[in-house]
């Protein structure tokens, strides 16, 4: 799931207008009571200039802040990952309470459930951002490779969960995000 700027983060409506700024003619005015497009003025403040204007709930909104929001939207990552010869682990983190619970297949023992701190929560939110797993495909695959390594990574939502996973194949961001698992958890996660 690309983020889409044109839903209005707050509402979900579909009925967005991109604001523009500018010097204005008399079709961008029509086009404007038209709900099309939102005027923003003449100019563009470098603090804040939103881009994004919802016809529903009149909000506005950069790319940034919906980046922001949608990542927000997320309740909880459980993770699991392993292969045939070298057992499976999981991980779930609440991104709402913070909790994190690791469980290992072959080491049971070696389970793990602790709860982070606000600042080291917030700060795992923020690194989850860089790693852009709202954009990863859906599937990553080698089939070339018959056995090996298998992952699966739900993003736990209201409404639709976002699920990616994969064979012996990873998204680009992958180490970055092993580190951070491995970060939070104190667990080795690759």
């Amino acid at each position: 799931m690309a983020i889409n700027y044109r839903i209005c983060p707050y509402c979900n409506s579909k009925d967005v207008a991109k604001i523009l700024y500018g010097y204005t003619s008399g079709d961008m005015i029509m086009s404007e009571a038209t709900g099309k497009i939102k005027l923003g003025g003449c100019l563009i403040c470098l603090d804040y200039s939103p881009e994004y204007y919802c016809n529903s709930c009149q909000k506005e909104w950069t790319k940034e802040d919906a980046i922001y929001l949608a990542y927000e939207k997320i309740k909880e990552i459980k993770i699991s990952i392993g292969g045939y010869h070298q057992g499976f682990q999981e991980f779930h983190i609440n991104l709402k309470d913070g909790r994190v619970c690791h469980k290992p297949s072959l080491y049971e023992d070696d389970s793990l459930l602790i709860t982070l701190s606000t600042k080291l929560l917030e700060k795992f939110k923020n690194d989850l951002i860089g790693t852009s797993i709202l954009n990863w495909r859906r599937r990553y695959a080698n089939n070339d490779i018959l056995d090996g390594t298998q992952w699966e990574i739900v993003l736990v939502r209201d409404g639709r969960n976002i699920i990616r996973s994969g064979s012996n194949d990873y998204p680009k961001e992958w180490e970055n995000f092993c580190k951070i698992i491995s970060e939070i958890s104190g667990r080795d996660f690759s």
